[in-house]
């Protein structure tokens, strides 16, 4: 009996933390989402993971908002003039059947004005806003700065 117990309890705290990193909404399938630790003194953060869309239609993120921030702006970092730049998108756009990455150096979600720094082990909520106007709830832990 006390081996079921324990083989229960496993599963249980494996599907809690499975459930914890994937969210579904809208055909659109969040996995692995974060923020990135601060650096001193930064006054902004970013948001990284993988969005998967499962429907037949292409699903556009066009807004977020966290308790993390005063706002959440989609990005991307894009090739000017020789140099890497951050550009505001309107709309993350997941095609239907694909995936996109949010990743350093990419697509991003951009935590503008800080209500603190983003410390390993916090967690913040994230709201993600679409096109169609539903939206899909987060909860998002804070990893170190270098993955």
């Amino acid at each position: 009996m006390q081996k079921l117990v324990t083989v229960l309890t496993s599963l249980f705290l494996t599907s809690t933390l499975f459930s914890a990193s994937v969210a579904h909404a809208s055909g659109l399938e969040a996995e692995d989402v974060w923020l990135r630790e601060s650096v001193p003194g930064a006054e902004n953060g970013a948001g990284f993971g993988v969005f998967h869309n499962h429907s037949e239609e292409d699903i556009a993120i066009v807004s977020a908002s966290s308790n993390a921030s005063a706002d959440v702006e989609i990005h991307r970092h894009v090739h000017q003039h020789g140099q890497m730049a951050m550009e505001q998108i309107d709309a993350l756009i997941v095609p239907a059947g694909e995936s996109v990455t949010l990743r350093p150096g990419g697509y991003h979600l951009m935590f503008t004005q800080l209500k603190q720094p983003l410390a390993v082990g916090d967690s913040y909520e994230l709201t993600l806003r679409f096109d169609n106007g539903d939206s899909m709830q987060l909860t998002v832990p804070v990893k170190p700065l270098l993955q």
